[in-house]
């Protein structure tokens, strides 16, 4: 048998720094004309961009400039202009949002620090559905995969929106909705090939029954080449293909019920740089009814299943079932006055099968429960001038038990113009089954050295926040937001016993993170459009007292200092568009492997319409240099530039 002394030494600097990294990893490893016509795709001016109504702030409409939280909207038409072919590289235009890929296949996302292929404290949903996994508190992004000229807009708040939202969502949230189905009538496909694209592409058709009922259908696949190995150049093998399809039914039951059913299934397979090709798959269901009682009072009620499958050979395979039906209540007391509340249960099953002697999940099945209430009241202290906000999340979770996560804020508005906003919220991020339950090695095959933590807690975060968003004229706004989190139990890891015989994941790191995001737009002319985000944040962590972890919570994030993007939108003559965005992300300066280098970038979009229903386009990525890295761990990938040439037909 082997002896913990022996493990230990040929442990010691794998476990701190690489560990929760690398099995992470394995883990993560018509009727009607279409909408993209020149008609209906106007480019929306500065007044219209900040006066889009929103919902993902108070769960209920309202306009941009008067939100208290720090936002940013990616509508369809930026989107559309981005010639992004995957939700990630769509993000990467989300003011305060780190998007870096990893490998062919996985990105890192999240917002105001604690980035990582596993990033855990982000909550994602996409019309209503929840994209978090409690396998380890974040999102699979090779999965999400969408027709992306369905999406309507995404909401990306950054900073706690736990009072509304819930659980992880402690440092932003991403707010995926898409298009009604009487938005979205008739044919359109859309495809492209490139230099690293295989090929993508999508059909969707969308058509009426009755008076009352719209409906559509599509699907959508793309196939992306594989990445090469910083080290030696060599292909990494990490091919993406991913084929996925759904529909959407919207029925106007009366003047006030509307009811919505909707659903998808994909398949998948994804490389790596050894073993045989990841596995997934999976489903999801979602009917949701929508009550309006008067024009000061809604109800809706919605539920949904969810089913995940994902084999990573040599490492595990997962099956989860997920159910989830959640109810709110919206109204207007006062004049003055609006409360919304709501209830939310949650079932989750997992299956997790061991595929190696690197590691198990003991025990391998699990249900996990959650069940959480929320009220937050919106007052307006002095018309049209002050509203102050006031909320809480009250929930029970099979982890940690009961938590709650208050929230108040206020907006003031001297002027029609301009919103000063603020905030103090607590948030916290729940632990999961990776924190909990995971064994490394398999203790079946050989002792482990990192064990289960039924003990781990949730990390808990106090936010505090100032902004300013102001249209200074019909042709520029701004937007800043200044953050201040304190965190406290974030996740470090500690050994047992004296002398030490194993590791397991504790709460003994505390820290500050602080910064300030600002996004400016301007329109010097009507076929002209700029955009400017600029982030700054600094992270400092450290153990608490009697912690052991010699990592100080470094293996906890990787994040820039600093992010540059600028973006230019051009309607040039003869319906050709021009579209340029330029990145820069920081050095990323994790402590336990070498830094990420800081790299710059340029996209170009360049669009022809030869009719209303035909857009052809060429978009290139990377331009600025043949290769870079995004986030180095082990075995690190270059994102090489590319090419690729998009065509959108709709009739």
């Amino acid at each position: 048998m082997h002896s913990f002394s022996s493990n230990y030494r040929k442990y010691r600097y794998v476990i701190p720094y690489g560990v929760a990294g690398v099995l992470l990893c394995t883990v993560a490893t018509a009727q009607e004309v279409e909408d993209f016509r020149p008609s209906t795709l106007k480019n929306l001016s500065l007044d219209q961009l900040v006066d889009v109504e929103i919902t993902s702030v108070s769960r209920r409409p309202e306009p941009l400039l008067k939100a208290s939280s720090a936002i940013d909207v990616l509508t369809s038409e930026e989107i559309r202009r981005s010639g992004a072919t995957n939700l990630p590289d769509a993000l990467r235009l989300a003011t305060g949002l780190h998007v870096a890929q990893f490998d062919g296949h996985s990105w890192a996302i999240s917002a105001r620090g604690f980035n990582s292929t596993t990033a855990n404290k982000l909550q994602v949903l996409m019309d209503g559905r929840s994209l978090y996994t409690p396998l380890y508190a974040g999102v699979f992004w090779d999965v999400q995969h969408t027709f992306l000229p369905d999406i309507e807009q995404i909401e990306v708040i950054r900073g706690p929106g736990a009072t509304l939202w819930g659980a992880n969502a402690v440092n932003g949230v991403i707010n995926i909705r898409t298009k009604t189905a009487q938005e979205t009538q008739g044919w359109m496909m859309q495809g492209g090939r490139g230099t690293e694209e295989n090929g993508f592409g999508g059909i969707r058709y969308g058509g009426k029954i009755g008076d009352s009922t719209y409906y559509r259908a599509y699907v959508t696949t793309l196939n992306r080449d594989s990445l090469s190995l910083e080290l030696n150049g060599d292909d990494s093998l990490d091919e993406y293909a991913l084929t996925k399809g759904g529909f959407r039914m919207d029925s106007e039951l009366t003047s006030t019920d509307t009811l919505t059913l909707q659903g998808d299934l994909y398949t998948g397979r994804f490389g790596q740089v050894v073993g045989d090709d990841i596995e997934v798959g999976g489903g999801n269901m979602i009917i949701r009814w929508n009550h309006e009682i008067s024009n000061d009072e809604s109800f809706w009620l919605q539920a949904y299943y969810d089913r995940t499958y994902r084999l990573v050979p040599g490492s595990a395979e997962e099956t989860r079932n997920s159910y989830d039906i959640e109810m709110q209540h919206s109204k207007k007391l006062t004049p003055r006055q609006h409360l919304i509340w709501g209830l939310n249960a949650r079932a989750s099953e997992d299956q997790i099968g061991e595929q190696a002697a690197g590691a198990a999940f003991l025990p391998a099945n699990e249900t996990l429960y959650l069940f959480s209430g929320y009220l937050q009241d919106d007052i307006q202290v002095l018309p049209d001038l002050l509203m102050v906000t006031l909320g809480s999340k009250f929930e029970y979770n099979s982890f940690s038990g009961f938590e709650y996560q208050p929230s108040l804020r206020f907006a003031l508005t001297p002027t029609e113009r301009q919103t000063f906003w603020g905030s103090v919220a607590r948030a916290v991020r729940t632990p999961s089954r990776i924190d909990q339950d995971v064994y490394i090695p398999n203790p079946q095959i050989s002792p482990a050295i990192l064990r289960n933590n039924r003990d781990f807690d949730s990390e808990v975060l106090i936010a505090y926040e100032l902004g300013h968003r102001a249209k200074w004229s019909r042709s520029v706004t701004t937007d800043l937001a200044l953050f201040y989190n304190d965190y406290d139990k974030v996740r470090s890891i500690e050994t047992v016993g004296s002398p030490p015989t194993h590791y397991v994941f504790a709460n003994g790191v505390a820290g500050e993170t602080y910064g300030a995001e600002l996004d400016v737009k301007w329109q010097p002319t009507r076929w002209w459009q700029l955009g400017l985000g600029y982030t700054i944040m600094q992270t400092n962590l450290r153990t608490e007292p009697g912690s052991t972890d010699p990592t100080e919570g470094s293996g906890e994030f990787n994040d820039p200092n600093h992010i540059l993007v600028i973006r230019s939108s051009m309607d040039l003559p003869g319906n050709v568009e021009l579209d340029a965005t330029f990145r820069h992300v920081d050095e990323l300066q994790q402590t336990a492997l070498s830094n990420t280098p800081a790299y710059s970038t340029v996209d170009i979009r360049l669009a022809w319409r030869p009719t209303n229903d035909l857009e052809l386009a060429i978009v290139g990525r990377n331009l600025l240099d043949a290769s870079h890295t995004e986030f180095r761990r082990n075995a690190t990938r270059e994102i090489g530039r590319s090419v690729y040439f998009m065509a959108t037909w709709s009739f």
